[in-house]
């Protein structure tokens, strides 16, 4: 399904500094109405959860995580208050642990769902709205176009955009990922990521109307390594990491492009493939990696670490 990109006016929370680039633009900054933050709260669900968690009652390939209403009915009861709810749904999803799972039969189903690359605001406005709104097949049906609608005339918030952008790409991949150490286990999910990630990236940049791509400074594949500009920020937002900050998304113009950079941390998940040798990784996916990636420079990654970066380049209307 195309991605709208009629995207309503939203608060910009500040470039990361990263040196001169060409022709570079800050946006101003706007406040958001109530109704803005719901638009991008559903923008993001849509966009970032749905994938997995889908109200949808038919499923081509079957469920990969509980429906959004089921979620919620786990976390509120007759005396649950908004702010109990905002604080227990925003502390699993800035950190998802066994610990926290209050879905134990979707935990043994599913597993543990990875950390998503969201800001605390983009959490607590998502918990809100999930408090608020219970959504069922026939709720969403009725509240999906809020999703896409803006008021007109009002400026791209190409920012946000490109993080939409970057998340439903993210997305994409990692359910058919998951598919894959579900299916065959983590040496699988090498083998889907040597044949199937890149055409995937591709087929999703044609779908969203933007230039994607992945690229670390330890890259796996040689073609994912990062240029010159795209390193500054990964050591910057490497930096920002490991002072305790939340990493800033990077945006400016170049050449009549808006191109946008969004950081892709570690999970435990990703340990399966790019942990430890020896202590995350076992040995037949280690020798998938060496057959496949012989020039792998992609492991000795902890948890909560910076893996690489999205790329997301997008034509200025």
């Amino acid at each position: 399904m195309k991605l709208k990109i009629i995207i309503s006016s939203i608060a910009i929370l500040g470039i990361a500094l990263l040196g001169s680039c060409t022709q570079e633009k800050r946006l101003p900054e706007k406040d958001l109405s109530q109704n803005d933050k719901n638009r991008k709260a559903l923008r993001i669900i849509k966009t970032a959860c749905f994938s997995c968690h889908t109200p949808e009652r038919e499923i081509v390939g079957g469920r990969s995580g509980p429906p959004f209403h089921k979620i919620r009915q786990h976390y509120v009861d007759e005396g649950t208050t908004k702010e109990e709810f905002v604080s227990a749904v925003s502390s699993f999803l800035k950190e998802p642990t066994k610990e926290k799972v209050k879905m134990k039969h979707a935990y043994e189903k599913f597993g543990l769902m990875p950390r998503m690359p969201l800001t605390s605001d983009d959490i607590t406005m998502i918990a809100e709205f999930m408090y608020d709104n219970d959504l069922t097949a026939e709720q969403w049906s009725k509240s999906a176009k809020m999703a896409d609608v803006s008021e007109t005339g009002e400026e791209l918030d190409y920012k946000s955009l490109g993080k939409q952008i970057a998340l439903s790409t993210k997305s994409v991949l990692g359910k058919n990922l998951m598919s894959a150490i579900k299916n065959g286990g983590s040496h699988s999910a090498v083998e889907f990521c040597n044949t199937r990630a890149i055409p995937l990236t591709d087929s999703m940049a044609k779908e969203l109307n933007a230039k994607v791509k992945r690229v670390s400074d330890k890259p796996r594949n040689s073609d994912n390594h990062a240029n010159e500009l795209e390193l500054k920020y990964i050591a910057d937002a490497k930096s920002q990491l490991s002072n305790g900050a939340e990493i800033k998304p990077h945006l400016f113009e170049s050449n009549g492009k808006m191109i946008g950079y969004y950081p892709i941390t570690t999970n435990e998940m990703c340990m399966q493939c790019h942990g430890t040798t020896d202590e995350d990784i076992d040995k037949l996916t280690q020798t998938k990696i060496a057959e496949k990636y012989p020039d792998d420079k992609a492991t000795g990654y902890s948890p909560n670490e910076l893996r690489g970066i999205w790329v997301i380049e997008m034509d200025k209307k």
